[in-house]
């Protein structure tokens, strides 16, 4: 199978440093990819990478096969609408003049295409997607719960019909039982909507919950890949060992199995 998104061998600099160095993923169609590593480890400029917002020193990135490193115009029009993003905090994600019908209208506007009255119909269909009701159309984001913010953070990125959603640590600014809530919205749209993710997470926990495989980055290199129970249950590398030592309680040298 064609991956949907894959990078070869990518290396990022900035200046003298390299960020990434001979990264290679694969993304496949509907597939969950968890990509974990501690804080500086490259995950976040990686995910940038795939956005084609970072260029790159040196290696390839492409969708559906196609190389789309430089990409430009049609091509980089074609990425924005089926591949999204999911920021960590939705308190920054969200433009405060705008109202939750107007950053959800936002993406669909652009794509164009609808009457007004599709458009609603559009950004109802989206708002109940994700747990939301008709009330919150015209609130503002000062009105609204963290939990709140993320839904309508994801409502967004669903509005073009993505292929993708690409996952910056989607729960980490939210309390524990709302993050809860929002893996269970996640799994049940990925089901719903046949999305690919790629899930960039400290938590390894949640990883398991939502990913089928893991890619673990140290210093900007990926140091291990495999299918997530192999890789928590039975680590090959030093590091990956390390950092499951890092998040368990002492005595306990595994997650639990999923």
């Amino acid at each position: 199978m064609i991956p949907l998104l894959e990078l070869r061998d990518v290396t990022v600099r900035f200046g003298a440093h390299a960020a990434v160095r001979e990264a290679s993923l694969a993304l496949q169609p509907g597939a969950a990819l968890g990509l974990v590593g501690e804080s500086g480890s490259g995950k976040s400029t990686l995910l940038r990478v795939l956005l084609r917002l970072q260029d790159v020193a040196a290696g390839q990135v492409l969708m559906d096969g196609a190389e789309i490193t430089t990409a430009r115009n049609a091509a980089l029009r074609a990425l924005r609408r089926d591949v999204q993003v999911v920021f960590q905090n939705p308190h920054s994600a969200l433009n405060p003049r705008l109202s939750v019908h107007d950053a959800v209208a936002e993406p669909l506007l652009i794509q164009g295409g609808l009457s007004r009255t599709k458009l609603r119909a559009r950004i109802d269909g989206l708002l109940d997607d994700v747990g939301l009701g008709p009330e919150f159309l015209w609130r503002y984001p000062h009105e609204l719960s963290g939990g709140q913010k993320q839904r309508v953070c994801i409502a967004r990125a669903l509005a073009p019909g993505p292929r993708a959603l690409l996952l910056d640590e989607p729960t980490s600014a939210l309390d524990v039982s709302v993050q809860a809530q929002i893996i269970d919205l996640l799994r049940r749209l990925r089901a719903r909507h046949q999305l690919a993710f790629l899930f960039i997470s400290h938590n390894l926990a949640v990883v398991q919950l939502l990913c089928e495989e893991i890619a673990v980055l140290r210093q900007g290199e990926v140091v291990e890949r495999g299918p997530v129970a192999a890789v928590l249950h039975a680590p090959a590398h030093d590091y990956t060992r390390a950092l499951l030592a890092s998040v368990l309680p002492p005595g306990i040298n595994r997650l639990a199995a999923p």
